[in-house]
């Protein structure tokens, strides 16, 4: 069966065995990843996790999933002491998430580039960390080793985990095909290791950048929901990213919300307009 097969399968009137296998087994997983993360990684010193706090705001888009990003922020604060930003663009906007929790309620349905656009406006500190919703954090996720990164090599703006697709355990690389015809030619050649970090033309949306780098690049808001491919087209040239396979997130999708998946793939004018964009 291939992926939309088994899509339509899981999502049928007779999928639930196969839904609570996918929920059974996404769980399991992240239990032993904590486990075995924990003893692996360890824990950052209290004065790391301090200059994190003190240089680094989290920038979080979400839209129709409260107990996701519940989740995601419950997890992000066993790595991270600092401001976090959400932006929402549900019917009803979050609120109340605790401490040094900024949330930014957005009209409905906004989409994902007004909502990133939004979220790092807000944003104060040198360095964004820049995660979905739908993000597991752990003992794996070292934000202290991303920000090391950046300081040693001023010639990298971002520094991107790995995100790790549960429950398949998938974690997906980009080559120059990722980006649009047209992108500007790239700062340093794709592959060029910076302190063996490869210099990649796409990443994950779960990294840590330059604030003033991001902001040179932003997201356009002409989409709705197809935005990673044209961010990086058009950072081509711009900025310079790399991939730390060794730090990572993990990323467990809501594959069975129809209510949230009815709007995250309705896309066809997103299509048409990236298509006019970079029809040249």
């Amino acid at each position: 069966m291939d992926v939309q097969q088994v899509k339509r399968a899981m999502r049928g009137r007779f999928g639930g065995p196969l839904r609570l296998a996918y929920r059974v087994a996404e769980r399991a997983q992240v239990a032993v990843l904590r486990r075995v993360d924990h003893v692996q990684f360890g824990q950052a010193t209290a004065q790391e996790r301090a200059e994190v706090a003190r240089r680094v705001t989290m920038t979080v888009k979400t839209f129709e999933r409260p107990a996701v990003l519940a989740r995601c922020l419950a997890s992000a604060r066993t790595v991270f002491d600092g401001r976090i930003v959400v932006a929402d663009d549900s019917r009803v906007p979050v609120s109340d998430l605790g401490d040094d929790i900024h949330v930014i309620p957005l009209p409905f349905n906004s989409g994902v580039p007004a909502g990133r656009n939004a979220a790092l406006d807000a944003v104060e500190t040198e360095l964004v960390f820049v995660t979905d919703d739908d993000v597991v954090f752990t003992a794996a996720s070292d934000i202290v080793a991303a920000m090391n990164f950046l300081d040693d090599h001023a010639e990298v703006d971002l520094v991107a985990l790995a995100r790790v697709d549960l429950p398949r355990w998938r974690v997906v690389a980009a080559g120059a095909e990722a980006l649009f015809p047209g992108a500007a030619a790239p700062l340093l050649p794709f592959g060029t290791l910076i302190g063996e970090l490869p210099v990649v033309p796409k990443t994950p949306q779960l990294y840590l950048a330059r604030t003033a780098s991001i902001r040179a690049v932003r997201w356009d808001e002409r989409l709705r929901m197809v935005d990673h491919r044209d961010f990086f087209s058009r950072a081509s040239g711009t900025i310079v990213s790399v991939q730390a396979l060794t730090i990572r997130g993990y990323h467990l999708r809501t594959p069975f919300d129809p209510f949230y998946n009815a709007y995250r793939e309705d896309v066809a004018e997103d299509l048409r307009t990236l298509a006019t964009i970079w029809s040249g």
